[in-house]
């Protein structure tokens, strides 16, 4: 592999979310205003295509399991 080039990253679309994190589309939206869950990026110039970053995703579960794991202390 290309050391110059970084791994693409998987994205998920909106329908995809609520599997993949276990939160209702709503809920998602609400923590993205709030500044708690990663925002999209614009797949398209329209910005009406959004998709969100495996690697924003991965750490925002990682930042959740730390919150548990400091509570739980």
């Amino acid at each position: 592999m290309n050391e110059a080039h970084p791994r693409l990253n998987r994205l998920y679309r909106r329908s995809e979310l609520p599997k993949y994190v276990g939160l209702r589309r709503t809920q998602i939206d609400e923590l993205i205003k709030k500044g708690e869950f990663p925002r999209p990026i614009s797949l398209s110039d329209a910005g009406r295509a959004v998709a969100w970053l495996e690697a924003d995703l991965v750490a925002w579960q990682i930042h959740r399991l730390a919150k548990r794991a400091n509570e739980a202390a």
